[in-house]
C-alpha cells in the first residue's frame, strides 16, 4: 500500500523538526556572514517570502540566487545533470492562458509557438514551482553582495529612529515593554560588538511590531502557548532581518523555546509556515521605516524632478512624454518582463532603484549592476511603443513590448541524468 503524499507544509515541518531535535536547524546555526542575503530569484530579481523563503533558507545554501530549470537555461547557466530541485509553492493572482481570436482558433508567434497572455484570476490559485540554487548551476560566477552605501549598524540605527521606539538602556535584561512602549536593552559596550547590540534591539522592535498589531485585541497576557508562538514569529523575522541588512543571528537566551517549538508544532504542522508568514509581515513593516527614511530624504529631489519633466512635453501632443535616457530607469515606469510587470518606485542614490513586481506586489532594491536591471533596460528600450498610463497610477509610465510574455511552466524536479 502506497503512503499518501503529505503537503509541503507537513514536509517542511517534519524536516524542521528533526532539525531542531538534531541541533542543525536554521535557528541553530548562528549567521555571522557578512555576504548574506535573502533568497531571490535569479532572473527577475525580487526576493522570495513568508514560507518560500524559509524553504530556501533551510536548504543552507551559501548562494542566494534561485530559479527553475528554464531560468537558469535563458541564463545560459543550465542546471547540472543529476541535480535535485527544491520544491516551493506560493499563491499567485495571475495565470497565462493561450490566445485565441475572435472566431477560437489559436493566436501563433512568428515561431509557431501558440501566443499567451496574462490573465487576473478572480480568486488568486497555488502555483508549484520546483527551484534550483546558484550551485547547482553551471558556468555561474561566484556571488557576491553589492555593498550598501550605509553600513548594517547605521541600518539599523536608521530604523530605530524612524519607528519613533523608544530605547532606555541599563541592566543586563533585554525585552519590550507594552506598558512603557519601550525596548529594554543593555549599553551597547556589553554586547560583542554593534552588530550584535542591533540584531537584539530589532527582535525586539519584532515584538513591538506584534503587539501594536494586536493592539484591538486581548492581549495574551502570559500564556505559555501564546508566548512560544510569538518567539516562533520574531525569531523567524529576526533570521530574515539577518539575512537582509547582514547582521547577526543567534538565538542565545531563547534556545530554552527549541523543544517548545518542536512540540507546537508536532501538534499543528501548519503552524510554521503561519509563522513565516506573519514573520514575513513583520519584516515588511520594519523595513518599511528605512524606505520611509529614503523618501524623506528623496522627497526634495523627486519634487525637482516633476517640475524637470515640464520641459519634457510634446508640443501639441497632449501628453507629458518623459526624455528617456537609454542607460538609466525613470520613476514611475513600469516594464513588462518575464510573465510580470515592474514598477520603478525610486531612483535613488549610486544608480539604486526602489522596485515593486507588480505581480506580486514585492518590493525590492535592485542596483544597476544586477542582472534583471539589464533586462529591464532591454526591454525598455525595445518596446515598440510609449505610453503614459492614467488608469493604475496617475503618472505611471508603461512600456508595451512588442513580444508575447513566456509562461513559465512546472518542471520536472529532478534533472535528467
Amino acid at each position: 500500500m502506497s503512503t499518501p503524499f503529505k503537503p509541503l507544509s507537513e514536509q517542511i515541518t517534519g524536516k524542521m523538526i528533526a532539525d531542531l531535535k538534531a541541533g542543525t536547524s536554521i535557528f541553530q546555526q548562528p549567521n555571522n556572514s557578512l555576504n548574506s542575503a535573502l533568497p531571490f530569484n535569479i532572473e527577475s530579481g525580487h526576493r522570495y517570502a513568508g514560507p518560500s523563503a524559509l524553504i530556501l533558507l533551510m536548504q543552507k545554501r551559501d548562494d542566494p540566487r534561485w530559479g527553475t530549470s528554464n531560468q537558469a537555461n535563458r541564463n545560459h547557466t543550465a542546471v547540472k545533470k543529476g541535480t535535485t530541485g527544491t520544491l516551493i509553492q506560493f499563491m499567485s493572482n495571475y495565470e497565462y492562458q493561450k490566445m485565441v481570436d475572435g472566431e477560437g482558433q489559436p493566436v501563433l508567434k512568428e515561431n509557431g509557438m501558440q501566443r499567451t497572455e496574462r490573465v487576473r484570476l478572480d480568486e488568486p490559485k497555488q502555483v508549484d514551482a520546483w527551484l534550483f540554487n546558484g550551485e547547482q548551476m553551471r558556468k555561474l560566477e561566484k556571488w557576491t553582495k553589492e555593498p550598501n552605501v550605509l553600513s548594517p549598524a547605521e541600518r539599523a540605527q536608521a530604523i530605530l529612529d524612524n519607528s519613533k521606539v523608544v530605547v532606555e538602556h541599563g541592566g543586563d535584561d533585554m525585552f519590550y515593554d507594552r506598558q512603557l512602549d519601550a525596548i529594554i536593552i543593555p549599553e551597547m559596550e556589553q554586547f560583542a560588538d554593534p552588530e550584535q547590540y542591533y540584531a537584539g534591539a530589532l527582535h525586539l522592535l519584532a515584538h513591538r511590531v506584534i503587539a501594536q498589531d494586536a493592539s484591538d485585541r486581548p492581549q495574551a497576557g502570559n500564556d505559555p502557548v501564546s508566548l512560544i508562538s510569538e518567539e516562533l514569529r520574531t525569531n523567524l523575522a529576526s533570521l530574515f532581518l539577518s539575512k537582509e541588512l547582514n547582521l547577526p543571528y543567534d538565538l542565545n537566551e531563547h534556545a530554552g523555546y527549541v523543544q517548545s517549538w518542536s512540540a507546537i508544532l508536532k501538534d499543528d504542522p501548519a503552524e510554521l509556515f503561519k509563522a513565516a508568514s506573519d514573520a514575513q509581515k513583520i519584516v515588511d513593516h520594519i523595513l518599511g521605516f528605512e524606505q520611509q527614511i529614503e523618501e524623506k530624504k528623496e522627497a526634495g529631489q523627486s519634487l525637482l524632478a516633476e517640475q524637470g519633466n515640464e520641459a519634457g512635453k510634446t508640443v501639441g501632443s497632449g501628453v507629458d512624454t518623459p526624455k528617456v535616457d537609454p542607460t538609466k530607469l525613470i520613476e514611475g515606469e513600469v516594464i513588462p518582463h518575464n510573465g510580470t510587470e515592474f514598477k520603478v518606485i525610486k531612483a535613488q542614490k549610486n544608480s539604486v532603484y526602489q522596485m515593486q513586481d507588480l505581480g506580486s506586489e514585492r518590493k525590492f532594491k535592485m542596483s544597476a549592476k544586477d542582472e534583471l536591471f539589464g533586462f529591464l533596460l532591454e526591454a525598455r528600450n525595445n518596446s515598440q511603443e510609449l505610453t503614459v498610463s492614467r488608469g493604475a497610477a496617475a503618472g505611471e509610465t508603461v512600456y508595451q513590448g512588442s513580444g508575447a510574455v513566456e509562461q513559465i511552466q512546472n518542471e520536472q524536479y529532478q534533472i535528467e541524468r
